[in-house]
């Protein structure tokens, strides 16, 4: 009796692991003929990239476009579309910011530190001895070169040949720095994009200045912050299904939510083009852009690689490359867009 207890567990146990194996084979033949079909329909002059399957950070360097996420990094020839070897790299966690400075070094951050290339050469900087930080969020060179490093707890400056802490002792608490970006004054304005602990931040010199939701925010969490030429500040604000756009201009606030046009509550991205359009990513419903005073949305169903836009960037022949939770999206500068 027992022998044959055995027996028939084992035997319903291989049939629940085979059943789980069909199901599985199942789903990845379904989402392989699913990402075919969507890549094949895409409309004349875009295209999708994939891989990568994520991005979440976004570069372009001459011929060469640099691609990061959940996968570390991926390179992809900015002409040709495919794939390019990334030949002695170390190993990468989540990245989740790559810029280039005035030098032509390339500065990469990510979950597990922070790493630089430069003349096919790589120097990983962090972990290491005497470096205050592993964990990088974001990094943006400043006018004076100096590089600034967003991390979990605190917000760095390395002007060549030291990290000191731009945090003093007067200095508000930042949850974490996930967003930094330089204005056209030289303010350094800092996002922390945590869900209990989110809000906006603002360096002038050395004195501190937070917003949040009773200052004008939509939603605390920040994801987002750019600048446009108009000298307008624009923060993506939101989670799940709540947020909006902020615009800060002249020390007041302007909100701009879906009801007013955006694609989505929680926006993700935002970002000028050469033409002067603003476009505001969101997390669940793709990205809308100004088009003569009024919001037109793209998606999936218009061609976007993924509806979860995360960065976007244009490059020297006015091409979009628009990084997405599903790839990555190329648009011709001559293609109908809306």
């Amino acid at each position: 009796m027992a022998t044959q207890r055995i027996r028939n567990y084992a035997k319903g146990s291989l049939q629940l692991v085979a059943g789980i194996l069909i199901i599985v084979v199942v789903v990845v033949v379904l989402q392989n003929i699913s990402g075919y079909i969507q890549v094949q329909g895409t409309p004349p002059g875009w295209t999708i990239i994939r891989p990568p399957s994520e991005v979440s950070a976004l570069l372009i360097d001459n011929d060469t476009v640099w691609t990061g996420g959940k996968e570390g990094v991926i390179l992809v020839n900015r002409v040709s579309g495919n794939k390019e070897i990334l030949k002695g790299a170390p190993s990468f966690g989540y990245v989740r910011q790559i810029i280039r400075d005035h030098s032509g070094t390339i500065w990469i951050g990510h979950d597990g530190g922070l790493v630089t290339y430069r003349n096919a050469s790589w120097q990983v900087i962090a972990p290491g001895p005497g470096i205050p930080f592993t964990k990088v969020l974001s990094i943006v060179e400043r006018r004076d070169s100096s590089i600034v490093i967003g991390t979990d707890r605190d917000v760095y400056s390395y002007d060549g040949s030291r990290w000191q802490s731009l945090l003093g002792e007067n200095s508000p608490s930042i949850a974490s720095a996930d967003v930094l970006y330089e204005d056209l004054v030289g303010d350094l304005w800092v996002g922390c994009g945590a869900l209990m602990h989110g809000a906006l931040y603002r360096l002038q010199g050395t004195s501190w200045q937070q917003f949040t939701v009773s200052d004008g925010l939509p939603y605390p969490a920040v994801r987002a912050i750019t600048e446009d030429r108009n000298g307008i500040v624009w923060v993506a604000t939101g989670y799940s299904r709540n947020g909006g756009a902020a615009l800060f201009y002249q020390g007041l606030w302007t909100n701009i939510t879906k009801s007013d046009g955006l694609a989505g509550e929680s926006t993700r991205s935002v970002y000028q083009d050469t033409a002067g359009r603003i476009w505001v990513g969101s997390e669940y419903d793709g990205i809308a852009v100004s088009v003569n005073g009024t919001w037109k949305i793209l998606t999936e169903n218009n061609g976007l690689a993924g509806n979860e836009v995360k960065i976007m960037r244009q490059d020297q022949d006015g091409t979009y490359w628009l990084g997405t939770n599903k790839g990555l999206s190329r648009i011709s500068a001559d293609a109908v867009i809306v």
